[in-house]
């Protein structure tokens, strides 16, 4: 079985994908690279990534499915910075994927994220995290990604 429609429209996401920019959390910032390559593995989309910043290196394993009960995707995130995945739920608004995660627990902090990966062109997207702080969301990452 393939992944169901609500997942395939995701498929301008599948590739490589590489971007370098900036990265603040804790009211500093800092330089980071990205590589991500993106393919369907059966009814998912799988993302795996690695993030290089201040010689920490993240990696990062994404798989996004969709739950048809409550018309939405669902993401689960595996990294090697927490014990447990981050889960999200999301929409599609336009040509964003926003995907808004459940108080997830890493690095010794709980914090609540939301990613939206925007289609720019068949080439180039957009990522950006924020996290929430009180009621505001703060942008922790905002560059583009560019397909090999």
């Amino acid at each position: 079985m393939g992944p169901p429609k609500e997942v395939t429209a995701l498929g301008w996401m599948v590739g490589t994908w590489t971007a370098s920019g900036k990265i603040a959390f804790g009211g500093q910032e800092t330089d980071i690279t990205s590589s991500m390559t993106v393919s369907f593995d059966g009814y998912f989309l799988k993302t795996v990534s690695v993030d290089k910043s201040a010689g920490f290196k993240m990696t990062k394993t994404v798989m996004i499915g969709w739950d048809a009960a409550k018309s939405q995707y669902e993401s689960y995130t595996f990294t090697n910075m927490a014990p447990k995945a981050r889960v999200a739920h999301g929409k599609m608004d336009g040509s964003k994927l926003v995907m808004v995660a459940e108080p997830w627990a890493a690095e010794g902090m709980t914090a609540v994220m939301r990613e939206t990966m925007s289609k720019f062109s068949d080439t180039k997207c957009g990522l950006l995290l924020e996290m929430k702080i009180g009621d505001k969301w703060m942008k922790g990452m905002d560059f583009v990604l560019v397909k090999k």
